[in-house]
């Protein structure tokens, strides 16, 4: 069963307090090992799992998006929609990431995306309501409602769940590193300081 950021138990918060205290991440504190490393992927691979709906993947998508581009070069981060199959509306919100993403602009429309579900409570979970964003957005319609209904966006959307399970993530949002390690907000302590253990992990998986 999924684990959503909403409640920390008070044990969480202190050890993270804990860990912080020494100015320096701690392994099964801020950060965990996955227990079976993801093979085929590069050491400094950063990955996240999000969802549309997620407040916390909303308050994370800009500091990540801006940590990512001060490195050099650019970090290219590798955004899965976290979905769980029995539930209905992560695989919507699945369908309209890759379908954004079909069209390469699912990484200029994140923020519009959040904005839309989050601050104006829009469910963009339909192709009606999709193709309706898309057109106050000033996007091609056309080409969003062609890329929606097609077979390579169906079937990125049925893989999405084993990719979840693959980086074993259990929460979002979670950033996974070179397929070895993960943090996420609950673990580091905040939706800001998890970009400080996301920086430390990429520069120790560099060396």
């Amino acid at each position: 069963m999924k684990l959503t950021y909403r409640l920390l138990a008070l044990s969480t918060v202190l050890t993270c307090l804990l860990g912080a205290s020494s100015g320096q991440p701690k392994e099964g504190v801020q950060y965990k090992r996955l227990a079976h490393p993801v093979a085929g992927v590069d050491a400094r691979q950063v990955v996240e799992l999000f969802w549309y709906d997620c407040p916390h993947s909303y308050a994370f998508e800009k500091p990540l998006e801006e940590w990512a581009a001060r490195q050099t070069p650019a970090v290219k981060v590798v955004r899965i929609p976290a979905v769980w199959t029995d539930e209905p509306d992560m695989v919507a919100y699945a369908r309209l990431f890759y379908t954004l993403d079909r069209l390469g602009i699912a990484e200029q429309e994140a923020i519009p995306v959040f904005q839309a579900v989050r601050d104006r409570h829009q469910r963009l979970t339909t192709e009606a309501s999709v193709v309706r964003w898309a057109a106050r957005e000033g996007l091609d319609v056309a080409a969003v409602r062609t890329a929606y209904k097609s077979k390579a966006v169906t079937d990125a959307v049925e893989k999405a769940p084993s990719l979840r399970e693959r980086y074993q993530v259990d929460e979002e949002p979670t950033v996974v590193v070179g397929g070895r390690v993960h943090t996420s907000p609950s673990q580091a302590g905040s939706s800001a300081e998890i970009i400080s253990v996301v920086n430390y992990l990429y520069r120790k998986a560099g060396h």
